[in-house]
C-alpha cells in the first residue's frame, strides 16, 4: 500500500516537473502569463517531492 503511494507521489512530481520543463523551453517570446504557469507546475512538483521523500523517510 505505502509503495504504491509513494509510487504514485513520484509520478506525479515527475510529470509536473517535465510539464513544467517542456512548457518553458517553448515560451520563447509568449507572455509571461504562460512562463509563470510554467514555474508554478515545478514549484507544485517540487512540493510534491518533498513530500514524497518524506513520506518515504517516516514510512521506511
Amino acid at each position: 500500500m505505502t509503495d504504491s503511494l509513494i509510487a504514485a507521489f513520484s509520478v506525479a512530481a515527475l510529470v509536473l516537473v517535465l510539464t513544467s520543463a517542456l512548457r518553458l523551453s517553448r515560451v520563447g517570446g509568449t507572455d509571461p502569463s504562460d512562463e509563470a504557469r510554467s514555474v508554478s507546475l515545478a514549484l507544485y512538483g517540487g512540493v510534491l517531492a518533498v513530500v514524497t521523500l518524506g513520506l518515504f523517510i517516516a514510512l521506511a
